[in-house]
């Protein structure tokens, strides 16, 4: 008999918290460099990641956005969300009425996509 939590032969032996890292600032192009550059970062941790970067477009509702980001992390995977909307407030409300790890980064300044990993990573490696 198979364990339940073998699907197919595919099993996640991942254990590490799930987050969002939500990526502010600067021209869209440099958000999405540096939310795929930690990505491919974290992917090389074995880490469950999901890059959101399909939303960045005039009229999205961040609190949408912030509930698919908030459901991802709650379920172990670390959502990057590569926007910059006006409404962040309700997204970090959300996050923090259910206890869900959050980490914004703006890359505005920032000289380059690692540069912006870097700061990301090192929030996510910190304290919970």
């Amino acid at each position: 008999m198979t364990a339940p939590a073998d699907r197919g032969g595919v099993r996640c032996r991942c254990t590490c918290p799930g987050a969002t890292v939500w990526l502010t600032g600067g021209p869209a192009a440099d958000r999405l460099a540096a939310a795929y550059a930690l990505a491919e970062r974290l992917l090389a941790e074995e880490r469950r990641v999901e890059v959101l970067d399909r939303f960045d477009e005039l009229g999205t509702d961040a609190r949408r956005i912030g509930l698919v980001a908030e459901v991802l992390a709650r379920n172990g995977v670390v959502a990057v969300v590569p926007c910059a909307p006006e409404t962040l407030a309700a997204v970090r409300a959300r996050h923090s009425a259910s206890h869900t790890r959050y980490v914004e980064i703006c890359v505005t300044g920032r000289r380059s996509p690692e540069e912006s990993v870097r700061a990301a990573h090192g929030r996510l490696l910190g304290p919970h």
